[in-house]
Parts: C-alpha cells; structure tokens; sequence
C-alpha cells in the first residue's frame, strides 16, 4: 500500500499541475472566446471538471496545413476537436478539417464518372483543353455541348447528343469533356464504349453477370455512348441490348449522349441488315427513333488527328 505522506505528495503534485493547465487555458483565445459567450458561457468549474478536453481543444493547431502527400499536417486524422457546453460538461465533438472535406469532395466527383473500356485521355478530357481549329467546327460543337451539359445538369431539359463525324476528329473527346462538366456540376455519368461492352455482355452469359452489367448501364443517370456503331450488327446487339436500353432510357426521360461515324439515316441503313436475318427495316428504325428521342443529332467535322 501506498504510504499516506507519499499519497499526499502525489496529491498535491497532480493538484499543481492541474492548477498551471487551468491558468494557460483561462489564457487561451479559443477557451477565452468560450468563457464570453453569452448564450452559454463556459464557467470556472466546467473548465476543471473538464480540463483534459479543453486542452485537447486549446493545443490542436488552429489552422490546416497541406504536406507534400496532399494530406493535413496539423491534423494527420483529418478532424478538428470542437466543443459542444451542453448540461454544464464541456463535450468534444470532431468535424473534418477543410482540407480533408476537399480531398474527399474531390474523390466524390471522381467516382461520379464511371467507364467501361473508355482510354484515360478521354475520361480526363475537360471543354478547356480541346484544340480549336479553322479546318474543323470544334467551336460551334463546343458551344452547343455546353448549352446541353448545362441543360441536363440544371434538369431543364433530359435530351443529349449525338454526335457523328468521320474517324479521329475528337468525337470521343468532346463526351469526356461533357462527362468531366457534369462531374464538376455533382452530375455522375457512366461513358462506355459500345463494342467493348457488348463483348463484355455476351462473355457476362458465361459468369451470370450480363443482366446486373446492362441494368448499370441501362439506368445510369447520365448515359454516355461512344462508338455506336462500330461494333458488329447482329439482331441480339440490335434489339435486346441498345435498343432496350434506349427505350427504357426514353421512357424514364434520362439523358443520352452517343458518338457514332454515322449519322442516324446511315445508322439505320446500317442496322437493318444482318447476316442472321437479312433486312429489317423496322427493327433499325425502331432503335434509331428512340435515338432521335433522346439526342439532338450534330455533325462533328475536321481533320483526322489520329494521322498527324
């Protein structure tokens, strides 16, 4: 057992140290600016009732610090101690610290674009950055994107774009940048190159993961499709797949944009022939008038950039 005089000694000695932290605190601008304040102020015996909180509170750097890793130096967790006087106690409570609120504002956005085989240059493609040419009509595209993406953004109108033009004139950039705005506006989109996925969701049938793939497709809020046409015709790609979709996307109103080598009568012509079944006129059209629901149709026109 702990002899009496040296309980006493301890006593006194946590008694001190207790009555030094009270002294820097009642010195403390952030304890000052509590102790004022009128509509609850932190009184005296709170303080030492308390005075391990408090100090947490008063000793945290007022100020975020960013470090070479994009992270906060004054508080490593990424919370700032706060203080809450409720029923006489003084309680501490955390709240992210700014730079951490930036840094998961920013992955939030990140993940608003989703992307099935799309290249990194197209998803990371903003309207800033495209190239504007004489030889081309970028300028005139670039402006009606922007009305548009706007226009989906604010819920003022659900009817995209489509956009065709010949091979390499930045079709596909000008959806990255559409899907990088409206991930700026909070907006996700989900961009998907069309041959790729439909091989995606015919090898699903392999792994029972087709229906959950083309429901994520079929339902994203905003629907991005590059390269309509590209991939080969058959009736299944035809009927079940894109025109499943755009139906349904018709139906609920959700806005579409689509990038193609052709235009809609060439889509057509194109899509109504299949080795499997010859000629079907009204199949194609029936895909190609719920495009025309859907998308505004804007020919894109330049030079071939994947040459130069």
């Amino acid at each position: 057992m702990e002899p009496i005089n040296q309980f006493i000694k301890n006593n006194k000695k946590i008694e001190r140290n207790n009555e030094r932290i009270y002294q820097e605190l009642i010195q403390n601008p952030k304890i000052m600016e509590l102790i004022n304040d009128e509509e609850n102020p932190l009184t005296a015996s709170m303080i030492k009732n308390d005075l391990i909180t408090l100090k947490h509170y008063a000793d945290q750097p007022s100020e975020c610090k960013e470090n070479s890793e994009g992270q906060c130096e004054n508080h490593p967790d990424g919370y700032i101690i706060n203080i809450d006087i409720r029923n006489g106690r003084a309680n501490m409570f955390y709240t992210p610290c700014p730079i951490k609120v930036r840094n998961d504002e920013f992955i939030k956005r990140e993940n608003l674009i989703q992307s099935y085989h799309v290249p990194e240059d197209i998803k990371n493609a903003t309207f800033d950055t495209i190239y504007l040419d004489d030889a081309s009509n970028r300028n005139v595209l670039l402006k009606k994107a922007i009305q548009v993406t706007d226009a989906v953004a604010s819920e003022t109108n659900y009817r995209g774009l489509y956009i065709h033009g010949e091979f390499g004139i930045g079709k596909s950039y000008i959806l990255g940048c559409i899907a990088n705005e409206l991930k700026e506006k909070a907006v996700s989109s989900l961009i998907v190159y069309v041959p790729e996925i439909l091989r995606d969701l015919k090898a699903g049938f392999r792994d029972g993961t087709t229906d959950e793939k083309y429901n994520l497709i079929k339902n994203a809020h905003v629907l991005i499709l590059d390269d309509l046409g590209a991939e080969d015709v058959t009736p299944w790609a035809r009927d079940e797949v894109i025109t499943g979709i755009l139906h349904h996307r018709m139906v609920q109103k959700l806005p579409t944009f689509i990038s193609s080598n052709f235009s809609i009568d060439d889509l057509e012509y194109r899509y109504a022939r299949t080795k499997e079944n010859g000629i079907e006129e009204t199949k194609a059209r029936r895909m190609t008038e719920r495009i025309r629901a859907l998308c505004e149709e804007v020919q894109m026109t330049g030079d071939n950039y994947r040459n130069s």
